[in-house]
């Protein structure tokens, strides 16, 4: 079994006056909401072009995002921050999470509400840790004999998962998890980087942007 464990940033833009799309969801309709999110982004000022990782959503690897393109997230994620609108200990880190990908197949993707500092998530899930999540819905965590099992029905009045997972029961190991945490986290400190020469070329003066925007470390 090989898990991976890969950062999505989930790139909104959706209040620029254009009309959503009729089609739904947006994974059996890709074409559609890929046209539809390029255009916000065009008109949001965008100027690199975005790919997504699913065709259709509005998630993308922090590593296929160009660096212009990075920095107008950036700045406009923390522009209120900055403004003093709020204070740090109300802020959070970039909108997206983890795709739990399993032997080479999407299994899992950040729900509504998901964080990139979900990643505390994962982490406490591969030490045997129960975990609360950011995001909703959230599936049900059971630990059994050194293996994580995922529970993701759904009952007739719940809250679906978008995208509808392809196993409704999921088992996985926990020390193979482990190994994708540890991973990720390398992922992340690059990214990282990336995030403080921004703050310093752009001039944004945020104390910590890394721990602020990926960590969630509000100190």
């Amino acid at each position: 079994m090989t898990i991976e464990l890969i950062p999505v940033i989930e790139i909104g833009y959706n209040n620029m006056g254009i009309t959503v799309p009729e089609s739904y969801p947006y994974w059996h309709f890709p074409e559609v909401w890929d046209a539809y999110h390029e255009e916000c982004y065009k008109k949001a000022g965008f100027t690199d072009k975005l790919t997504p990782y699913l065709n259709g959503s509005s998630f993308y690897r922090p590593s296929t995002i160009t660096d212009i393109n990075l920095i107008k997230i950036t700045s406009d994620h923390t522009q209120e921050l900055r403004e003093g609108k709020y204070h740090r200990a109300q802020a959070c880190s970039f909108f997206g999470g983890y795709v739990l990908k399993v032997d080479n197949q999407d299994k899992y993707f950040p729900q509504c509400c998901g964080l990139l500092s979900d990643i505390q998530y994962w982490d406490k899930l591969s030490n045997g840790f129960d975990a609360y999540y950011e995001g909703h819905p959230e599936p049900v965590v059971k630990f059994v004999r050194g293996n994580i099992i995922f529970d993701f029905t759904v009952k007739e009045f719940d809250e679906h998962f978008q995208p509808t997972p392809p196993n409704t029961i999921l088992t996985i190991d926990m020390r193979e998890l482990k190994n994708a945490v540890d991973s990720v986290k390398q992922e992340l400190t690059k990214f990282q980087k990336r995030l403080e020469e921004i703050n310093d070329t752009e001039r944004l003066n945020i104390d910590n942007i890394g721990e602020l925007l990926i960590w969630n470390n509000k100190n």
